[in-house]
């Protein structure tokens, strides 16, 4: 008898591409491989999750996830997307303590996911094209207006979202954005 008859393993993935996750069967093998430490499930319950969720008025934060080539993060950025656009697939965490919390915003978020790497395009241009793009996959037609053309974006955001929100009254916007590093180096 050989070890490969009394033990299978699955093929480890090496390296994980965020927009992967918008197919939700490898959005699933995504969530079911992603092995959650006590210390990870402590940041994805206490700021994680609760900076994710809108059913509760608190002063909410933008995330970045920081760390050095091949710690996780594509494979982190694609489990906390899909828990947050497929409600079905929190059961399929392998830690109760966030499969419990997650229930704040599994499902409650329609998400765009996207990867940039070295470009000379500005970040906000980068950053309204694939919000335009992908809005209007969603049936949200909104066009950014040029940087020319207004002094600040903030109320450019607060248009796009109500727009967004006439067509998902009840989902938020989860845009997700990968190799920003990369982008930032060059």
């Amino acid at each position: 008898m050989k070890y490969g008859d009394l033990i299978q393993f699955d093929p480890i993935e090496t390296v994980i591409q965020l927009r992967h996750a918008d197919e939700l069967t490898i959005a699933e093998q995504l969530v079911q491989t992603y092995v959650i430490s006590d210390e990870m499930a402590e940041k994805l319950t206490d700021i994680v999750i609760p900076n994710l969720q809108f059913d509760e008025p608190t002063d909410n934060k933008g995330l970045l996830i920081v760390g050095n080539y091949g710690t996780g993060k594509s494979h982190l950025m694609s489990v906390i997307s899909a828990i947050a656009e497929y409600p079905e697939l929190k059961s399929k965490l392998n830690n109760d303590a966030v499969m419990k919390a997650s229930t704040q915003i599994a499902g409650k978020f329609k998400v765009i996911r996207a990867e940039i790497g070295a470009t000379t395009m500005s970040l906000r241009d980068i950053v309204f094209l694939t919000l335009e793009d992908n809005l209007q996959k969603l049936g949200v037609d909104f066009i950014f207006p040029g940087s020319d053309e207004v002094s600040t974006d903030k109320p450019v955001f607060e248009d796009m979202m109500a727009e967004f929100h006439l067509k998902h009254p009840d989902h938020g916007l989860l845009l997700v954005i990968d190799e920003l590093l990369e982008y930032l180096r060059s």
